[in-house]
């Protein structure tokens, strides 16, 4: 019995066997106790019978157990490789596209100021605003009876 576990307890790291008598029968638990994060790989082995059907049987019973074990061990290393590679995969193309994305800030014009720019601004609206239409700023209240808003008369 022994020689069936040792390949499995390799595999594993670590197993442990527990064994309970219910009547006639008995029930024995193999827990694979590995390193790994994945619970479907410490999933028990729980068989119950009577002690001549467990010689029997359990060698053939653990093979089975051991070579299911060792399939979902593989298919979830395969797994972890692939998300792995496709992780890196995809912080790649997003470095690509932010290097991309990225343009560099225009600098401000030389010898003038955000606060100065801003009062630049604001005086040549007040300027263009009043030229434009200076007929507008003698105009009587009836001009606006037109059908248009005299936003001067606002003020």
């Amino acid at each position: 019995m022994f020689q069936q576990l040792e390949a499995f307890v390799r595999e594993t790291g670590k197993v442990t066997l527990t064994m309970k008598m219910a009547g006639d029968q008995m029930s024995v638990v193999v827990v694979p106790c590995g390193d790994s994060k994945e619970a479907v790989l410490r999933q028990p082995l729980v068989l119950t019978a009577t002690p001549a059907e467990l010689d029997e049987g359990f060698a053939q019973a653990l093979q089975t157990f051991e070579g299911a074990h060792r399939s979902l061990a593989e298919q979830v290393s395969a797994t972890t490789e692939i998300l792995q590679a496709a992780e890196k995969s995809q912080a790649g193309k997003a470095q690509k596209a932010l290097s991309k994305g990225a343009k560099p800030a225009l600098p401000a014009p030389s010898g003038q100021t955000d606060d100065d720019a801003d009062e630049a601004d604001d005086a040549a609206g007040e300027e263009t605003s009043s030229a434009a239409n200076p007929a507008d700023a003698g105009a009587s209240p009836q001009a606006a009876d037109d059908g248009k808003t005299d936003l001067f008369n606002l003020l």
